[in-house]
C-alpha cells in the first residue's frame, strides 16, 4: 500500500520536475544583453571613454612607459602584450584580473608601483567595469 501511494505523489512530481527543467533550458538567447556574446562591458563604449578622460595625458602617442591608450590602438597595446616595467607579467591577461598590471594599477593593489591614473583614481565602478572586462575575455568590442 506503502508503494502505491508513493507512485501517486512521486510521478506526477517528476513529471512537474521535468517541465520545469525543459522550460528552463537554454533558448539561445543571450540574458546579458551582449549581443550574442555573453559580454557585458564593452572596450569601446565603456573603457575607452575613461582612458580619453583620464589617461591620455601620460599614456597619448608615444606613451609613458611604451603604452599608448588612444582609440584605435588600445586595445591591442593591452590585450596579450608584455608590460615593460613588470615584465614578464602581461598589462591584461585574459580572464585574469588579479594577473593583469592594467587591473592592479587601478585597483592601487601593492607590488606595481604606484596606482593609476596619476591625477586620481577612477571611480569603483569604472574599476569594476575593467574588471569584468577581463574576466569576460578582454574583448576588442
Amino acid at each position: 500500500m506503502m508503494i502505491f501511494r508513493w507512485r501517486q505523489v512521486a510521478v506526477p512530481a517528476m513529471g512537474l520536475l521535468l517541465a520545469a527543467m525543459v522550460g528552463c533550458s537554454d533558448n539561445g538567447t543571450d540574458p546579458t544583453g551582449g549581443g550574442g556574446t555573453g559580454a557585458t562591458v564593452s572596450f569601446a563604449a565603456d573603457l575607452q571613454p575613461a582612458f580619453n578622460l583620464s589617461c591620455l595625458n601620460c599614456h597619448g602617442p608615444g606613451g609613458s612607459g611604451g603604452l599608448e591608450l588612444t582609440a584605435g590602438v588600445a586595445w591591442a597595446n593591452l590585450v596579450g602584450v608584455e608590460s615593460q616595467n613588470y615584465a614578464p607579467r602581461q598589462r591584461v591577461m585574459i580572464a585574469n584580473p588579479n594577473e593583469s598590471i592594467l587591473y592592479l594599477k587601478l585597483d592601487g593593489a601593492p607590488g606595481v608601483g604606484g596606482r593609476m591614473p596619476t591625477g586620481g583614481a577612477l571611480n569603483d565602478v569604472t574599476i569594476e567595469k575593467f574588471r569584468v572586462w577581463i574576466l569576460e575575455g578582454a574583448l576588442d568590442n
